[in-house]
């Protein structure tokens, strides 16, 4: 049988703190919360492993030619 490794979450994008993944008890669905600066998210249609680590690690591309304008 193989080892199933648990994904490394990316810090929080908002603080750059490590965040907490946990099971909300209502739902049962992954939810992320940073204890730093009280972010908490979870995603709709990524409610559930392996897509929810997934998307929390997804972070949006920067294109610095873009801002401002």
């Amino acid at each position: 049988m193989k080892a199933v490794e648990k994904p490394t979450l990316k810090t929080c994008p908002f603080c750059g703190e490590k965040v907490r993944k946990f099971i909300s008890p209502l739902q049962q669905t992954v939810m992320f919360m940073c204890d730093n600066c009280g972010a908490d998210v979870c995603f709709y249609g990524a409610e559930h492993e392996p897509r929810a680590s997934q998307a929390w690690n997804r972070r949006a591309t920067s294109n610095d030619s873009d801002r401002n304008h």
